[in-house]
């Protein structure tokens, strides 16, 4: 199979299918049983997702295209071989496949337990990394002696996934030395545990018609986020489909709330979002969310830790005549649009301590950018 998939979506299976079935009609298959059989397959394959169909798991394991084009064309037609090869993986995979055009998305693997919780390794495609202690490429639970407990690779379809050392490894919740991830599968290695996730994978579930306030906040906050200083903060109890965008990205993430106790409000928490520069998800967000209050937006060259702690000291205030400190939901762009209005100098200057800026949607028809400078 070649090095770069060509077959990333449903769309480019299609492509390839038709190719492969032309090639073989080419080859002339009454004159070698081995291209009969090849033409057979390809028109049981062709049959099994005609208009959009996703095959049963019993139809998807009953190609041998790949071991039938290793053991007889890698050496007469590398370029067919491949072909074969790769239709016959990437049929067995279906499901995996997004609908639409290819796109080169990257794949995320993501600390799920412990200290390090959120924590995000970036693959591109074809490319290995391993994980763990020492020597490894992104060290999790680090130890000067140890060696890495596993090597992953994402191939554009599936994250693959091999032990090394003398642990196994819990795939899927499976036991094994070796395993595949789609996307939003996980695995556990010497007690950490681990999701992956594909960039971008999930659709809208509606198309997006951006509104013309959503097109200008846009401008204006991708002009400030090329400085790589831009912060969401996103409130998932507003919208599981915001949380799905942030958790879908390569952007650095973590909920404000701390500890086990706050992973219990892990789908309604606040979460702090690095937006990167080389990312999509600043685009989703806004041309999704805008004027939905999804939450709001920081400008600030502090690093992700400090303005993580800067924002945390807000989450709760002292309220004339309640005993207790209260919530406050400073991150909701209606609740700041009104806080704004009325907070007092020395609020304002702890607000900007750590932050040179708080961008948020304001009330009203056109939906304009407030900004606390």
């Amino acid at each position: 199979m070649a090095d770069v998939m060509r077959i990333l979506s449903r769309d480019a299976f299609a492509e390839v299918l038709t190719e492969a079935r032309r090639r073989t009609r080419t080859l002339d298959p009454s004159r070698w049983p081995l291209l009969r059989q090849i033409e057979a397959q390809l028109q049981f394959i062709a049959e099994q997702t005609k208009r959009g169909r996703v095959p049963h798991e019993d139809d998807r394991l009953r190609t041998t295209l790949g071991p039938l084009a290793a053991r007889n064309l890698e050496d007469i037609d590398p370029e067919y071989a491949d072909q074969l090869e790769e239709l016959d993986y990437t049929f067995r995979r279906y499901p995996q496949l997004p609908a639409g055009p290819p796109v080169r998305r990257r794949g995320v693997l993501q600390v799920w337990s412990g200290r390090e919780t959120y924590r995000k390794l970036v693959l591109d495609l074809g490319v290995p990394r391993t994980v763990g202690n020492a020597h490894a490429d992104f060290v999790v639970h680090g130890s000067p002696d140890g060696s890495p407990h596993f090597q992953i690779v994402w191939d554009g379809v599936s994250a693959h996934v091999q032990a090394e050392g003398s642990h196994r490894l819990a795939v899927n919740g499976e036991s094994t030395w070796y395993g595949e991830m789609a996307n939003r599968g996980w695995m556990t290695a010497v007690r950490t545990t681990y999701r992956f996730l594909v960039e971008d994978r999930t659709p809208p579930p509606e198309p997006v018609a951006p509104s013309a306030a959503a097109l200008a906040a846009l401008t204006e906050l991708e002009r400030r986020c090329h400085t790589g200083h831009l912060y969401a903060i996103i409130d998932a109890a507003r919208s599981d489909r915001a949380l799905q965008l942030v958790e879908e990205s390569i952007d650095p993430y973590a909920s404000l709330y701390d500890g086990e106790q706050g992973r219990a409000f892990d789908d309604i928490a606040p979460y702090l979002v690095h937006l990167q520069p080389g990312s999509w998800l600043l685009e989703r967000l806004v041309t999704e969310g805008w004027g939905d209050a999804w939450g709001i937006y920081v400008q600030s060259g502090a690093g992700f830790d400090k303005v993580r702690r800067h924002l945390r000291q807000f989450l709760k205030v002292e309220v004339e005549g309640e005993a207790k400190p209260m919530f406050f939901r400073f991150y909701d762009p209606r609740v700041l649009r009104t806080f704004a209005a009325v907070m007092a100098p020395e609020q304002r200057s702890e607000l900007l301590k750590a932050v040179d800026g708080v961008l948020f949607e304001r009330s009203g028809p056109d939906l304009r950018m407030g900004v606390i400078e």
